[in-house]
């Protein structure tokens, strides 16, 4: 341990710059921040997003695990008129050979990738996309916790800032955003500096809003009062999220009504149709396994028998079960 007098280690650190801070002071220099974020939400997109800002000022290592060259460009290009967006120069990215993919030692692999990015090349900005290629169990604790320390480790001894792209499990639509919607071990999260979560608006497909749900530096700019509203939208062949406002998440959330409750029964009646057991169900929902058994037998106690077309069966008819669809959001014209 180095020990020394607190006063010490306060005149020590300022001499030492503060750290800089990037993309609306979502990021700070030096900490390891996770982005959580349901699948099809558009969190590498947004990651990428973040790069580029970064890169503006330094050398960006970004780790792409995810898509391919192809995909990556496509994201970038216009389809109809071709025209490409351009990157700085300074943000760098990166693939898994494929044949390094189903390697049993990927995981160091990578930790070893980055170590040489920053001893050999320089490079003290990186960001991973996601943490599933870094840690496979990531639902074990114990993995979890001993492959965090090695990362730690990493961003201490090359004075590293680190971004990695974190899953959240489908989630009840109701509930505002938290640190722990990160998939895996619970302790999970403890590891990160900084936490940000991208939800899906509930009043506009293309609508994203960011809000930042763990902070170990300053105060939380964007809590659950003032989180910041996106559109998500191709411009110049620059697939990005624009941004709109600063809002309330709540305004962003489903609203429980009627309709949204007969929506809830309908999707669960189906998805137990499909032989899905109750914890499976809660899994993709965002239910808790207590409310799926609930909604479920009321569900059956209101007559719903599963469909594929959506229609919501009611015990009054088919009269009621017409006036009842013509009021659902999702109701095709």
């Amino acid at each position: 341990m180095s020990i020394k007098s607190a006063n010490e280690w306060v005149d020590d650190a300022l001499t030492e710059p503060d750290p800089k801070r990037y993309f609306y002071d979502l990021l700070v220099e030096g900490e390891c921040t996770v982005i959580i974020a349901a699948s099809n939400t558009g969190k590498s997109i947004f990651t990428t997003q973040m790069a580029e800002a970064v890169a503006r000022e330094n050398v960006v290592l970004y780790l792409d695990c995810e898509l391919s060259s192809k995909q990556f460009q496509m994201r970038y290009v216009e389809s109809e008129t071709r025209v490409i967006h351009r990157f700085p120069d300074t943000l760098l990215r990166a693939e898994l050979r494929p044949e390094d993919i189903v390697d049993t030692g990927l995981e160091q692999a990578i930790l070893d990738s980055i170590a040489a990015a920053a001893e050999q090349r320089g490079i003290r900005h990186i960001f991973v996309d996601n943490i599933t290629f870094l840690l496979n169990d990531s639902e074990k604790g114990e993995s979890a916790g001993a492959f965090m320390k090695k990362i730690l480790y990493l961003k201490r001894l090359y004075g590293l800032t680190l971004v990695i792209v974190g899953h959240s499990p489908k989630r009840e639509p109701r509930t505002p955003m938290t640190q722990n919607d990160l998939a895996g071990s619970a302790k999970l999260i403890n590891f990160f500096d900084a936490g940000i979560a991208i939800g899906r608006s509930a009043k506009d497909p293309t609508w994203r809003y960011v809000k930042q749900v763990k902070v170990r530096t300053g105060e939380y700019k964007y809590d659950s009062d003032n989180v910041i509203l996106y559109k998500l939208q191709q411009i110049q062949g620059y697939t990005q999220f624009v941004f709109q406002d600063y809002v309330q998440e709540s305004t962003q959330l489903r609203e429980k009504n009627e309709f949204t409750e007969a929506e809830d029964l309908q999707e669960l009646i189906d998805l137990k149709a499909q032989n899905k057991t109750v914890r499976q169900i809660a899994d993709e929902t965002g239910f808790s396994p207590t409310t799926v058994h609930r909604k479920l037998k009321k569900a059956e106690k209101l007559g719903y028998q599963p469909s594929i077309t959506g229609s919501v069966p009611s015990q009054d008819g088919e009269e009621q079960a017409e006036q009842v669809e013509q009021h659902l959001p999702f109701k095709h014209d």
